[in-house]
């Protein structure tokens, strides 16, 4: 039975569990190496069970606790070429840690489960999703921080059982809301942050090819609401005929998370 735990979500810290009993990974530590301990204690997982880090880029709110988890757990980091050189030149990890570098093109095999990389578009070199197929063929994909959904994301999300996806804004409630001009600006762009509609209209597209769980993450606290990001699925499957709860489930990622789901 796999379990993924979104463990933190947003502007402010992400960090994401994916595992079973014979691997486990985190997708990203980008809040304190206390909290996540405290994070995965809490749910009878453990730090030392951590097979390996994916990191999906090298912004603050991604890496923030990856310093001292490796001081205290040395497991490799698997990241795109260019997201390694950022956290060596950062000195967020040295020489001596072990690190892989993974492209779109090969996969990394932890116990039993496939790791594949895709690029995302966002404003940094290097920035990923990841997908995490298991022994019984079962799909899980992780695709925050990106400003458009490409057709090369698309054909890396298809097929997953389970799907992660950011729904960072809604438009109205960003061109009226605190941020300066150029922020919204840098958000709203082709290298920024999804908004709902966006997810929305992806979400529908993975629905009719297979997914049938999905994870709404990296909410923007000024600029959204789970009201809206949720609403705007919802309406997207009810268009392809799809009834929640029965066709799929739909999860809101919690700025700290409460709940680990199974599949």
């Amino acid at each position: 039975m796999a379990k993924i735990f979104p463990m933190f979500s947003g502007s402010e810290g992400n960090a994401t569990f994916i595992g079973t009993d014979d691997f486990a990974v985190l997708i990203d530590v980008g809040v304190s190496y206390k909290r996540i301990s405290e994070a995965l204690y809490a749910k009878n997982l453990s730090p030392d069970k951590i097979d390996a880090i994916l990191i999906t880029h090298e912004h603050t709110d991604h890496i923030k606790g990856l310093k001292t988890f490796l001081k205290y757990h040395k497991v490799p980091v698997i990241a795109s070429r260019e997201t390694i050189y950022a956290l060596e030149y950062a000195k967020i990890i040295n020489f001596e840690s072990p690190r892989i570098y993974i492209d779109e093109c090969n996969e990394y095999i932890i116990g039993s489960a496939k790791i594949k990389r895709f690029p995302t578009s966002h404003d940094c070199v290097g920035s990923s999703g990841y997908t995490v197929t298991l022994s019984d063929g079962v799909k899980l994909a992780v695709c925050t921080d990106l400003g458009i959904v490409t057709d090369e994301v698309k054909e890396a999300l298809c097929g997953s059982r389970v799907v992660m996806l950011e729904s960072n804004h809604d438009p109205s409630m960003l061109r009226l809301g605190p941020y300066p001009p150029e922020l919204k600006i840098r958000i709203s762009s082709e290298k920024g942050h999804l908004p709902n509609a966006v997810c929305a209209e992806t979400i529908a597209y993975l629905y009719e090819n297979g997914s049938d769980r999905f994870i709404l993450a990296h909410l923007s606290e000024k600029n959204n609401t789970p009201e809206k990001a949720s609403s705007a699925v919802r309406a997207a499957l009810i268009d392809k005929g799809a009834t929640e709860n029965s066709d799929y489930i739909l999860y809101v990622a919690e700025k700290e998370g409460t709940r680990v789901i199974t599949i």
